[in-house]
């Protein structure tokens, strides 16, 4: 089987605690299966404990993960200088109920989720994460979903001038946003695609 995501590097941003295992470990599995490069980021290096009491270990902090793919840093004229050794080509945000807490209003990941729209990127929003995108200013205007019976978040969403839809999943300018759990499956299949013809760098 080809691998589709061979030459791609994804990066799934995950809350530092209650990050829902149902989207986390679906759309890991699938992408790692077509050959993607996949770093976990999250707002500490300590394992990240699920809301069903599964665990991850982020590869990276969210910080560290704005100018991509770091390599070993060298020195060149006496400063500092770190290598990028590549970009992310999709950028996925999981949900959960940690993600309120740790993700809607976190800055860097504003900062990050917006340079890779700008640059042409795919980003996803999945579940209680999708706030995350609107407080980023990815949002506005786009027909977006959200959790069924999330108070919270729709009414985040509707502060950053989303139009809430009720549908499994939407994608428009290279966003998706997916409900819940249940719209994974259908998310995977557009979003590999769409990643696949990112360009390469």
């Amino acid at each position: 089987m080809e691998e589709r995501l061979a030459e791609k590097n994804i990066l799934i941003i995950i809350p530092k605690d209650y990050y829902m295992e149902s989207e986390f470990d679906p759309i890991f599995e699938a992408v790692t299966a077509e050959g993607a490069k996949v770093l976990i980021a999250s707002g500490k290096m300590k394992d990240a404990v699920g809301m069903k009491g599964g665990r991850v270990q982020p590869d990276v902090l969210i910080v560290d993960a704005i100018e991509g793919i770091t390599g070993d840093s060298y020195v060149s004229a006496g400063k500092g200088v770190r290598q990028i050794k590549g970009v992310f080509h999709g950028v996925i945000v999981i949900g959960g109920n940690g993600a309120r807490s740790y993700l809607w209003k976190d800055k860097l990941l504003h900062l990050l989720i917006n340079d890779r729209h700008r640059s042409r990127m795919i980003v996803a929003g999945i579940g209680n994460a999708i706030p995350s995108l609107g407080n980023a200013g990815l949002l506005q205007s786009l027909e977006v979903t959200s959790e069924p019976g999330n108070k919270k978040a729709a009414k985040e969403l509707i502060e950053s001038k989303a139009v809430l839809v009720d549908e499994p999943m939407t994608v428009m300018d290279r966003i998706f946003t997916v409900r819940d759990a249940n719209g994974v499956a259908e998310f995977l299949e557009p979003f590999i695609q769409a990643v696949a013809e990112t360009p390469l760098k």
